[in-house]
């Protein structure tokens, strides 16, 4: 749905994007971390035909949006800082962006109702918070079903309530077949919603893969453990365990050399301790400050 092939881009000396190819399947949800100045929203730019690369190409839906705009009727997109007309109402926004998009006068009300603006629709734009004004870029962006949906930093100033909730409505899209590129620095909407996760760093790939393999690759592999006393003297006996350390309540973050995860959950029940709870720690933050400070 989404084909980016070796995108290169330069202002002046600097180099912006260095050969960045990533792919968005049907239904799929990638999310573009990396630091300020990473090369991410030029991605973006480029990707949307909104700037001009100095190499590479892009396909969304099988077109080249440079030169078939055609393709900009499918695509839903949320600018990292909306630019919305201040001196209008959040109605009336939706209701030009409906027209242009053709999509019914019904859908204005119900994505009002879904991003939780209709009680502000008539208000200005001008007198919106910067919360306010991303729900209404969200809501913009979802008219018309849009096959693919492109997303720079869309939870730029939202709360953590409706953060959770607009959280569900793109996990509904990506269900209905919607395919998702969202760059972020929101770590736990990525952890919660990506399929992959490429990051990116002065302008070059340096990861491409799922959330646990990012952790794994720049954490290694740390199981946290619940279980009663014995669990600890169990623990040293392995050879893949390189180290536990309890925190006195009964829980352990065991590290280990290789991913054994079911030998030792298994030989942890069969030598009789008993497991309470036994998962992956997923520090997605952690793993992306090591990525970061290791490149």
């Amino acid at each position: 749905m989404i084909t980016i092939d070796k995108l290169k881009k330069k202002y002046g000396s600097k180099v912006a994007l260095n050969g960045v190819s990533l792919e968005v399947k049907k239904g799929e949800f990638v999310s573009v971390l990396g630091p300020n100045g990473a090369g991410k929203t030029t991605m973006i730019r480029c990707t949307l035909a909104l700037m001009f690369p100095d190499g590479g190409s892009v396909e969304i839906l099988g077109k080249n949006p440079f030169k078939d705009k055609s393709v900009f009727r499918e695509i839903g997109y949320v600018q990292e800082l909306p630019n919305l007309p201040p001196f209008l109402t959040g109605r009336q926004v939706l209701k030009l962006s409906a027209k242009m998009k053709g999509a019914s006068k019904d859908e204005v009300d119900e994505l009002l109702e879904l991003v939780g603006m209709k009680e502000f629709a008539d208000r200005q734009i001008a007198k919106y918070s910067k919360g306010m004004t991303q729900r209404i870029a969200i809501a913009e962006a979802l008219l018309g079903e849009p096959q693919v949906l492109i997303m720079d930093e869309p939870n730029i100033g939202v709360d953590p309530i409706f953060s959770l909730h607009i959280r569900e409505t793109f996990d509904k899209l990506k269900k209905k077949g919607t395919s998702i590129l969202m760059t972020s620095h929101e770590m736990e909407d990525v952890k919660k919603l990506s399929d992959k996760v490429v990051l990116i760093y002065r302008g070059n790939k340096v990861f491409e893969g799922n959330v646990e393999e990012l952790v794994k690759k720049f954490l290694g592999i740390v199981v946290v453990i619940e279980a009663d006393q014995r669990a600890e003297e169990v623990l040293k006996g392995f050879d893949f365990v390189k180290k536990v350390e309890s925190d006195g309540s009964g829980k352990y973050y065991v590290t280990l050399s290789e991913d054994k995860r079911e030998e030792l959950l298994r030989e942890l029940v069969f030598q009789g301790v008993k497991v309470r709870s036994f998962y992956l720690d997923v520090d997605i933050e952690k793993a992306y400050e090591r990525a970061i400070n290791n490149v």
